[in-house]
């Protein structure tokens, strides 16, 4: 028993998700084993409520059929508050019928008169009751039901099984934007933001609710804010799937593709964990809205089409289900609203010191191929361009045809960048050996050499290397030569020769790049960013957009400019560069005193430092992190880090950063 207890106990002190559940679930099953009815009986009224908050409804529907039969069978025998507990679970389980379209439209009827029933027999009053029947009317498109149910819902007393005064404000102000009375919704609800929320879901999520009646009744500052308190709030958590859909639907409609664009790649996945078909529903059709956005303005980028037809027809889909089931077409109605919305605001600024960052531009198309001398044309130009996968693909294309031996050396060219980028030098080298030998266009002989040259020197074979990539930049007296030569010198440790052979070159978007990373000046590198633009090299756009947000720093002048330049470079970087991206970014706003939005940005530097490996960085971001969750007075959340940090810390044998950080949570705790 005490075994059991210590399970719930820990249970109980967890959020919701797996580790609660599983936590429940071994405590069930050794409660079961005891015999011990009134034990079995309250520990499954435990899990019931982890199924419904740890985003496994359907779960929750078996789990709290069998505590009503037993509460049924046994009535009053589970303890004073047995009732209570049925009577207020009901709430959510008549709620999640109506969110699966496999359960009979009568079911989910039969189960709202029980509930009705039990309410009445307790001698409890009808106000959730009347909720739960509105909220099902409006799902079936009665709305001369639902109006009716509303005013009953309404006009009727508070009572004990009443949801919080967080939730239940945010149900009515559902209902009213729902019904186009916006300002009664925002008129509703501002008390209640006004007041001291405690509810686990609050104030996030009728701040959620709002956004529709904030953005149709143009208060863009009310909407802004709301967005971003609610979504920090509720990002990563698969229950609030359904939640997350209406801030991708408000970034679409607001002019902030780009944030839109950022929370769908991050929130993706969950779509495949929501605790509902209805929930899902509504993501696919704000992710498909989203992509159809973007594709409308220019923005789509490769494989952007097939998950925008893809989320179509699933939105589509599970609302054909609930149509069939339901009898009437409204949650197709709804689905489509979304689908075809059009933007309600050209650009909502979230930040109203922050400048609007575009979301990223599509790649200029690449050139049809179809011959094998196309192909590799293709494939190189793609590379030029950094775009490393079409180049790949390419080159895939040319090996499944027959082999063209005259355009073997290109091939191991490609062979040997290929080879490099996966780390594989020594088939690099053997690559570029034998293109040089088969060349017999001298140009392309002297890239492979410069190439070769250049691998040696930074394997540390200075000797025969660095006179191949010298001899190649006679020879050529092209940019890609001479960019080649400055990373010699760089790799060597010679700087200024680097500087010099770059200052004396014609410029290009490579070399500009370099150069400014040795200058450090703002107006150099502001001229690689604008040619790596007109380059359209996306990745070497993200490393100029970070160089130039280095210059502005350094010349302690435009912080605005800098947030802007990583804004740019976030949306291009490669996924792997990203976390020093939000690293950086995040320093800044934490320095210029825009906590929330730097705890974003460490939030996700901490993620994808860890996802990388990368345990030297990560410790530092930890750093930051902890300080934006004290400044925030989060101050658990900020012990917890800073710990985590100081692990680190020590591992790395820094006395002195630890100390700082002892330093640090003793002021925290006390």
């Amino acid at each position: 028993m005490d075994e059991i207890a210590d399970l719930v106990d820990r249970a109980q002190s967890l959020p919701y998700g797996e580790a609660k559940t599983t936590l429940l679930e071994t405590a069930l099953q050794r409660a079961e084993a005891t015999g011990d009815r009134s034990l079995v009986w309250a520990v499954r009224m435990e899990l019931t409520e982890a199924y419904q908050y740890g985003a496994e409804h359907a779960k929750a529907f078996a789990a709290f059929a069998r505590c009503l039969a037993d509460h049924d069978a046994e009535p009053g025998g589970f303890g004073d508050w047995s009732l209570h507990n049925v009577l207020w679970h009901f709430k959510w389980i008549v709620g999640d019928l109506r969110r699966f379209p496999e359960v009979p439209l009568a079911r989910t009827h039969q189960m709202l008169d029980d509930m009705e029933r039990r309410y009445r027999e307790s001698g409890n009053g009808m106000h959730a009751v009347y909720a739960a029947r509105c909220a099902h009317a409006a799902h079936l498109g009665d709305f001369a039901l639902a109006d009716d149910l509303y005013h009953r819902w309404t006009t009727t007393p508070r009572d004990i099984l009443s949801d919080c005064e967080g939730c239940d404000p945010t149900s009515k102000a559902f209902y009213l934007t729902l019904r186009g009375r916006d300002e009664e919704a925002v008129e509703l609800a501002e008390p209640v933001l006004r007041g001291e929320l405690t509810c686990h879901v609050q104030p996030q999520s009728i701040l959620t609710t709002l956004l529709p009646a904030y953005l149709r009744t143009g208060r863009f500052a009310e909407a802004a804010h709301a967005h971003r308190v609610a979504y920090r709030a509720m990002r990563g958590d698969a229950n609030e799937v359904e939640e997350i859909a209406t801030h991708l639907w408000f970034c679409a409609v607001s002019g902030n593709l780009a944030r839109g664009l950022e929370i769908f790649t991050r929130e993706r996945p969950l779509l495949e964990k929501a605790p509902s078909p209805g929930a899902a529903m509504w993501f696919a059709a704000a992710g498909a809205l989203l992509l159809r956005l973007l594709r409308e303005q220019g923005h789509a980028q490769p494989g952007d089409a097939a998950e925008e037809a893809a989320l179509t027809a699933r939105a589509r889909e599970i609302a054909a289900r609930f149509d069939a089931r339901n009898g009437t077409p409204e949650q197709g109605r709804r689905v489509e609203e979304w689908l075809t919305a059009r933007p309600l605001a050209e650009h909502v600024p979230l930040d109203p010191r922050a400048r609007h960052s575009p979301p990223p531009l599509p790649p200029a198309p690449l050139p049809p191929a179809h011959t094998p001398e196309e192909l590799l044309d293709l494939a190189e130009e793609a590379w030029q361009r950094g775009r490393l996968d079409d180049a790949k693909a390419a080159w895939e294309r040319y090996d499944a045809l027959d082999p063209v031996p005259s355009l073997e050396a290109r091939r191991a060219d490609g062979r040997g960048l290929t080879a490099m980028v996966a780390g594989d030098t020594g088939e690099a080298l053997a690559e570029w050996r034998r293109a040089a030998e088969l060349h017999t266009d001298e140009e392309r002989r002297q890239s492979s050499l410069g190439r070769l040259g250049l691998l040696l020197c930074q394997l540390g074979q200075e000797e025969e290397g660095l006179p191949l990539v010298e001899a190649s930049t006679a020879a050529l007296r092209n940019p890609n030569a001479v960019v080649r030569l400055a990373h010699a010198y760089l790799t060597l440790g010679r700087e200024a020769d680097a500087e010099r052979v770059l200052a004396a070159a014609p410029p290009s978007p490579g070399g500009l790049l370099l150069l400014a990373g040795l200058r450090g000046d703002v107006e150099t590198a502001s001229r690689a960013r604008d040619a790596m633009r007109a380059a359209d090299d996306r990745e070497g756009l993200a490393r100029a957009c970070v160089r130039h947000a280095h210059a502005l720093l350094d010349a302690g002048a435009d912080h605005e400019g800098a947030l802007a330049a990583y804004d740019e470079a976030v949306a291009y970087a490669p996924v792997a560069e990203r976390a020093g991206i939000h690293h950086e970014r995040g320093s800044l706003r934490l320095q210029l005193g825009r906590v929330p939005e730097a705890l974003d940005d460490l939030v996700e530097a901490v993620a994808q430092y860890v996802a990388e490996g990368e345990m030297e960085p990560v410790r530092y971001a930890r750093l930051s992190l902890a300080e934006a969750y004290a400044r925030l007075g989060r101050f658990a959340e900020a012990e917890i880090t800073a710990e985590e940090a100081l692990d680190a810390f020590r591992e790395a044998g820094d006395a002195e950063t630890c100390a700082s950080i002892e330093s640090f949570i003793a002021n925290l705790t006390e």
